[in-house]
């Protein structure tokens, strides 16, 4: 179902628009992620003050238990299917990842393939064009508004998802994610009390969040561009290691369907390390990986090329072709095509097609 095709859509586009943030009608969803949002970070804030190195162990290995499970489960396997595991093997991790308070699988997924399709157009959930508090949290606020910008009928429906939405255990986490969360919180809260809840649930949650909407926004504001895309995507170190890999995004954004994402040696990627771990012991087969051809078709012409620090090392955008002084409304969408340029140019549609999303042509696999 296009955007442009769903005329019930733009009219509730239209109409979330005028109403403003704060202003527009708050649905159920909304109010319900709000007070969760603001009740996780008031437990982050009170984590200091309850100082237990117990809690903080737990909490550390909680957060890279369900980081993983995003970071492998969510993204690189539901998503863009990089590589192929045992189902049951899939559910635990895709569990794990439940458990880092990002929502669901079915929501998760159908949000990032949104993203890919529509990347930086009106269309993307959380496109940097309509501010960095919006790719980096504002759009999760607004069920309906993401829902009309993809072209859905209704919020809720995920038509992009079909392949999860045909499984009794995804279809179960959906509708149930939110007391999975609670169950591990009053679990935490019986074996190690307050302390615990503070830092296991508060801050564990509160920094595996912002760690992953950095991804949104840092890493498509700031960071290192080597590949010829048609968006803002970067390669952000810092990123990157707070997130076991996910932060060379603008590698990402080249070759979507790759298990690896650190493509060079040097670029820490923590979760690919894990699918070639499982590979090892024979779990993870079918591993996609961009070919050396792939690579050298689109690599840019300074392999280290920053368009938002140093304009001068390439042709490519500045910041001000990306956002103009002349500052849009909050809601009313308005873009700069960027100048072309080397650090601009589209990748061949393999790589940005919906069907590239779903297909198993990508790349070499292992």
């Amino acid at each position: 179902m296009s955007f442009t095709d769903n005329k019930g859509s733009e009219a509730r586009l239209e109409k979330k628009r005028k109403g403003g943030f704060w202003l527009r009608k708050w649905d159920s969803i909304d109010v319900t992620i709000v007070f969760l949002f603001l009740g996780i970070h008031i437990l982050a804030i009170c984590a200091p003050f309850m100082f237990n190195w117990g809690a903080i162990l737990v909490a550390l290995v909680m957060e890279v238990i369900t980081t993983l499970g995003v970071t492998i489960g969510y993204h690189r396997l539901l998503t863009h299917k990089s590589f192929k595991i045992p189902k049951w093997l899939e559910y635990i991790i895709v569990y794990c990842g439940v458990h880092s308070c990002e929502k669901d699988p079915i929501y998760w997924v159908s949000v990032h393939k949104y993203h890919h399709m529509y990347v930086e157009t009106e269309k993307d959930p959380h496109t940097p064009k309509e501010g960095f508090w919006f790719s980096h949290m504002g759009w999760l606020f607004d069920n309906e508004y993401i829902a009309a910008k993809a072209g859905e009928s209704r919020s809720g429906e995920y038509s992009n998802v079909p392949e999860l939405k045909a499984q009794w255990f995804y279809r179960f986490l959906h509708s149930t994610w939110i007391w999975h969360v609670v169950s591990l919180a009053i679990l935490l809260y019986i074996l190690g009390g307050f302390s615990y809840l503070a830092w296991a649930m508060g801050m564990r949650v509160v920094a595996i969040n912002h760690f992953t909407y950095f991804v949104n926004s840092v890493s498509h504001t700031w960071g290192e561009r080597p590949w010829n895309t048609s968006d803002t995507s970067t390669n952000n170190r810092w990123v990157a290691i707070l997130t076991y890999g996910e932060g060379w995004h603008n590698n990402h954004h080249t070759f979507p369907k790759s298990a690896r994402h650190g493509l060079e040696w040097w670029q820490f990627d923590l979760t690919w390390e894990i699918i070639k771990f499982l590979e090892t012991i024979g779990l993870a087969t079918d591993i996609k990986l961009p070919t050396e051809a792939d690579k050298e078709r689109l690599k840019t012409s300074d392999s280290h090329v920053n368009v938002y620090e140093d304009s001068s090392a390439s042709s490519g955008p500045t910041w001000s072709d990306y956002f103009p002084k002349t500052a849009p409304s909050a809601r009313k969408l308005e873009f700069v095509q960027p100048k072309e340029g080397p650090s601009t140019r589209a990748p061949s549609l393999e790589f940005y097609s919906s069907s590239s999303l779903d297909d198993d042509n990508y790349g070499a696999s292992k």
